[in-house]
């Protein structure tokens, strides 16, 4: 018999911790040689990590029924109660030890690839019943000897069963730590599978997960990425990207490329990606009547290298960010970077930088926690991180016109500035700005060239106008730094945007005629450093996958990386395109036109018949070798 209700709950609870804890000691032990670069403080720190994983995932499927029987009394409905809540549990242990067996042919956690195994349930049976019979047979009798001690548990009488006010206040702290178990996060969003990394390397993030938890945090309906024969679509990529500059290298891994070091200064490296930052909007790059929103940026683009046929890989922040980090373009259906993306093994600009001497800074104007960028950052090897709240206000602002949520773009680039001051060079910072994204808050009355409005056209004109202003005055404070002359500045968007056909823009634009959807993927491109770089309007073709080889070749580092893009100055591509993914479509766009296509039908094209058709092939191939890739790990090694 249980003392009480509470003591029958944490028996079940403890017993839940102690195996999800035994299956990972399991995976450790039976994989040692993936684990065999984690120091003692490393292993530790990733089993700590590895506990919180478990609590997200028992109590997030626990609550309702723990809340449940600290009410009820009479001992046949908690039995009952208690075999469905140990039938959920028994499904968290099995798929978790499940993943232990699945590990063996990706090494990576299953994550929502499992949804997609409906066609191969006959090689599932085949094996259940096959090669894993002594798995399955000891699953079934340890699952019935599971459930029935717990019926047993539960149904027996409580000496004491706790009630009136001492319940009330037994229960409102278990809401509590229920909540905080579940959240297990205290700022910003609630804890996520990129957080699970204790440390810098995939070993860590693999100790510390379990396999329920990749699955359900992934769970989400994916686009079935089997255009063509895998071979066939390895080969068709591979005669895309290929150089003599970067050979393949590794037979394994057929995408990875090697970068030879070449004997060239380490020039510091200085990232801004700019919110929302659509070339048709932007002064300089728009094809439209320029609207002199953005005067600085025209002029900083007019004394560096100005690429103006340059593209995004999706619509959303996360994905231009994902891209600049790893150079992949996140496949339709996949989880983003910092929600799955990294159980596979993808090679990581901040890493390469500090392999070649660099340190490494990021930061954004949002929040810590926004797009996780913190967890982001930590995983592609930026050393340091800071978010708004780290952030002194600089700005002048206008009373009652205190930001609602980040800070003002001028505030982050001013402390931008500052930290780099005190970076050891060579250097290479990222930062992220946010005032151009909606609602557009502005700090001052100054900036409202246009009726102010927080959504619309108008609104974010003024939101260009103040970003501008900001850009300047960065500018102009680190041309006064020493390191100035030794920088290369990167100035590019997360994203475009759809507003330039809007009843507002067109009061502006009377005479302009609309241009092709394609042109709201295009943004700006700027590669800045007056001592390096003679000014020069570039018009080769390019997106947010070659910026990461594009540093590695300028600055002559040495790297094994896998990237869907590659460097905008090596001349003997073979074949330069822009593969994106923009909710239920995939798109490729090359020198010859783009095509748009919804996993079922082409949806939108430009070009004539034969370049559609080379297009519809090339993305067939592309898509098909990067989700194949990503999901049996064989990425980068």
């Amino acid at each position: 018999m249980q003392k009480n209700q509470f003591t029958q709950i944490l028996t079940l609870l403890i017993f839940s911790f102690i195996i999800l804890m035994i299956t990972r000691l399991t995976l450790y032990n039976f994989y040692i040689e993936d684990f065999s670069n984690l120091t003692t403080y490393e292993f530790y720190a990733s089993l700590f990590m590895g506990f919180r994983v478990d609590m997200i995932t028992i109590f997030t499927f626990s609550s309702i029924f723990i809340l449940a029987l600290l009410f009820i009394k009479e001992a046949k409905l908690r039995a009952k109660i208690a075999l469905i809540w140990a039938v959920i549990l028994n499904i968290i242990f099995i798929l978790s030890f499940s993943d232990v067996l699945y590990y063996d042919y990706i090494h990576r956690h299953i994550s929502n690839e499992i949804f997609n195994l409906g066609d191969d349930l006959d090689i599932i049976f085949g094996m259940a019943f096959g090669s894993m019979l002594h798995y399955t047979l000891s699953a079934i009798i340890i699952s019935i000897f599971f459930l029935y001690s717990v019926f047993k548990l539960f149904s027996s009488e409580l000496i004491n069963f706790i009630s009136g006010k001492k319940l009330f206040i037994l229960t409102i702290i278990t809401i509590l730590i229920l909540f905080i178990g579940i959240r297990n996060n205290f700022a910003g969003k609630s804890f996520g599978s990129s957080d699970a990394y204790a440390v810098n390397k995939v070993s860590s993030g693999n100790l510390a997960l379990n396999g329920f938890f990749t699955i359900y945090r992934t769970a989400k309906k994916t686009a079935k990425h089997n255009l063509m024969d895998f071979d066939k679509a390895i080969n068709i990529t591979q005669n895309a990207l290929k150089t003599p500059n970067a050979p393949f290298t590794d037979k394994g891994y057929p995408l990875l490329r090697t970068y030879a070091k070449k004997d060239k200064k380490k020039y510091n490296v200085v990232i801004v990606l700019l919110e929302s930052f659509g070339a048709e909007h932007i002064d300089g790059f728009t094809k439209y009547k320029e609207l002199n929103v953005t005067p600085y940026f025209k002029r900083l683009s007019n004394e560096g290298l100005k690429f103006t046929n340059f593209y995004s890989n999706g619509y959303r922040s996360i994905f231009g960010i994902t891209s600049i980090f790893t150079g992949v373009t996140i496949p339709a259906g996949a989880q983003y970077l910092g929600k799955g993306l990294e159980l596979s093994k993808l090679s990581y600009l901040g890493n390469v930088a500090k392999e070649n001497g660099y340190s490494t800074l990021s930061m954004q104007a949002s929040n810590r926690r926004s797009y996780r960028v913190d967890a982001v950052s930590a995983l592609s090897g930026f050393d340091e991180y800071y978010g708004a709240q780290d952030m002194p206000n600089v700005e002048e602002i206008d009373e009652g016109r205190e930001p609602l949520t980040g800070t003002y773009d001028f505030n982050m680039l001013d402390f931008y500035h500052k930290k780099l001051n005190k970076m050891q060079e060579p250097f290479l910072g990222f930062a992220f700005t946010d005032s151009t994204h909606s609602d557009y808050h502005l700090p001052s009355k100054k900036y409202e060239r246009y009726p102010h409005d927080l959504k619309n056209y108008n609104g974010a004109l003024n939101a260009y106008i103040y970003a501008d202003d900001s850009i300047r005055r960065f500018m102009e404070g680190v041309k006064d730094e020493p390191w100035f002359d030794r920088t290369i500045f990167i100035f590019t968007s997360d994203h475009g945007s759809g507003n330039a056909l809007n009843e507002i823009a067109r009061k502006y634009r009377t005479d302009d005629k609309a241009l092709a959807s394609i042109e709201h993927f295009r943004i700006p491109l700027i590669i800045y450093g007056p001592k390096i770089f003679k000014a020069q309007e570039i018009k080769t073709l390019g997106g947010h996958n070659d910026i990461f080889p594009t540093i590695v070749d300028m600055l002559g580092w040495k790297a094994n990386i896998t990237t869907m893009g590659s460097s905008l100055f090596d001349k003997d591509i073979n074949e330069r395109f822009v593969y994106f993914y923009a909710g239920n479509l995939i798109g490729l766009i090359t020198n010859n036109g783009y095509i748009k296509y919804n996993f079922k039908n082409i949806v939108e094209k430009l070009g004539n018949e034969e370049n559609i058709q080379n297009m519809k092939n090339l993305l067939f191939g592309v898509d098909t070798a990067e989700a194949w890739l990503l999901e049996k790990n064989r990425w980068s090694n």
